[in-house]
């Protein structure tokens, strides 16, 4: 099992570096939830440091889940301050995360799957440090099986 869970994060890394590593991606950052459940109070919180601000950039979230997630979607709740440092906007971002037939529609390897979602583009006013908060939107006070939540920014 240890070995499994072992190539499955090897393979989910590698497709990250590859996918990082672009000349389009400007950003891209994982974080962990917690490994006990992901309350509705649990908020995390991306720095993304961006130089042009003439660029335009295309927003994507992305989750990996583990097999015990217990819904085929998921919710989030996302806040970010890009357009003016000051007003935050929030978006709220659907994962379909199974096919009709109840299977893992994401990338992976073993009892880890990785989904993406494109929601937006934004453009800042300045080059800064602007922030993205998020955190789930679903009924449950505490989810389990949401293992990290992703954000990267492509030109």
């Amino acid at each position: 099992m240890k070995r499994l869970l072992r190539h499955s994060f090897i393979a989910l890394s590698i497709a990250g570096l590859a996918t990082a590593c672009n000349d389009h991606t400007v950003y891209h950052s994982f974080q962990a939830t917690p490994s006990q459940g992901w309350s509705k109070s649990d908020t995390l919180f991306f720095d993304v440091p961006l130089n042009d601000s003439l660029q335009p950039y295309q927003l994507t979230a992305e989750v990996r889940n583990l097999n015990d997630y217990a819904y085929k979607e998921l919710y989030l709740f996302v806040n970010h301050n890009f357009t003016d440092s000051t007003i935050w906007k929030t978006d709220t971002v659907s994962f379909v995360l199974t096919d009709k037939d109840g299977q893992w529609t994401g990338a992976g390897v073993g009892n880890l799957y990785q989904s993406s979602v494109t929601f937006g583009t934004v453009q800042t006013p300045h080059s800064g440090t602007y922030t993205i908060k998020v955190s789930q939107g679903m009924k449950d006070e505490k989810l389990i099986g949401i293992r990290d939540v992703g954000f990267r920014l492509d030109k």
